[in-house]
């Protein structure tokens, strides 16, 4: 009976390792996605200026364009 009840923990304790290992792969490759996703904002709020700066400008151009034209 010692027996089986040795080899029952052993066995208990490697699937118990083999979980362990699963959900720190897990937690590993939701660390990554977690790391992409902040870059990715990061693109994407550099984006969102980049076309900001080109609504300015061309705002600030069709109100040059527009005081030209009532000039004439």
């Amino acid at each position: 009976m010692d027996t089986d009840h040795r080899r029952e923990t052993e066995t208990r304790i490697r699937e118990l390792r083999q979980s362990i290992e699963a959900l720190e792969r897990e937690l590993e490759s939701s660390s990554t996605q977690d790391q992409a996703q902040h870059e990715v904002l990061e693109h994407l709020d550099e984006y969102i200026n980049a076309v900001d700066t080109k609504i300015s400008s061309l705002k600030l151009f069709w109100q040059a364009l527009k005081e030209e034209w009532r000039k004439q």
